[in-house]
């Protein structure tokens, strides 16, 4: 199964090694499993996270989603704020507070959102925590819940582990067989990542539909902006990127979130 995939690169990016290590790792992730699904879920404290500061935001550029609005029920979620990054004027919302931002840079859309997705201080200064998620994603759980039981205290970011994909390699494959970017530039963005910088993808690959990250951290702020720069050099497809770029700042440790843990939370929908 892919889990077991994700988790034997995490076995060995944790420094934990060996076979022992991977059957703990397996075992927590089981365990997890029961104990985190609903209803047991809604009986686990929220205390770690209800009084910070926090933020929900996405980012809607070039009319290629739609916004959904927060279910009413959640809008008024104690200590959040909701905020849509977009670059069109008309848009409007009853739940996300709505920021307009100009295409200084020049970027095309899809860049232009990968810019406030990826440079989250662009967007979350003074708050705890942030949370960024695709505009095609609808919040349907406590976000105070998922934060405690999706990320660790310690650590700075939050990724998900990837429903599908496993390897660098899968992912490049997937996005030159469906066309999401130029095939020759993603196949020497590959090339260049295996064979000339010896890059040998060694850590769980990632969903980057979903985003949480502790603003303020220095280690993090310079991966990010490595990460965006990948993009301006190379493919905008970010999850090919992501953990190249993790590789060059160690000084960065992410907790790896379940991705049946995203779906009790947050339903995708299809794209506009």
């Amino acid at each position: 199964m892919l889990f077991l995939e994700h988790l034997k690169k995490q076995n060995g990016m944790d420094g934990k090694g060996g076979r022992w290590g991977y059957t703990v790792l397996v075992g927590g992730y089981l365990l997890d499993y029961v104990r985190k699904r609903p209803p047991l879920i809604r009986s686990v404290s929220r205390d770690p996270y209800r009084d910070q500061k926090k933020l929900l935001y996405t980012v809607l550029t070039g009319g290629y989603d739609r916004l959904n609005e927060i279910p009413p029920s959640l809008a008024s979620a104690r200590k959040w704020d909701f905020v849509c990054i977009t670059d069109n004027p008309a848009l409007s919302s009853d739940t996300w507070k709505i920021r307009l931002v100009d295409n200084d840079y020049g970027l095309d859309p899809v860049r232009l959102s990968r810019l406030y997705k990826i440079k989250n201080h662009l967007v979350d200064d003074g708050y705890d925590l942030s949370i960024y998620v695709d505009a095609n994603i609808r919040l349907r759980g406590d976000l105070d819940l998922f934060l405690n039981q999706a990320m660790d205290k310690d650590r700075a970011l939050g990724l998900l582990h990837h429903p599908f994909h496993s390897s660098l390699k899968q992912e490049v494959e997937l996005c030159i067989n469906t066309g999401r970017d130029d095939p020759e530039l993603l196949s020497k963005q590959y090339r260049t990542y295996t064979d000339l910088e010896k890059f040998s993808d060694p850590y769980p690959h990632i969903n980057a539909r979903l985003l949480i990250r502790r603003p303020g951290d220095p280690h993090l702020q310079a991966l990010m902006e490595t990460w965006f720069n990948q993009l301006l050099s190379w493919s905008r497809r970010d999850q090919v990127s992501f953990n190249y770029s993790l590789a060059q700042h160690p000084g960065v440790s992410p907790c790896y979130i379940p991705y049946w843990l995203f779906r009790v939370h947050f339903k995708k929908l299809d794209h506009r």
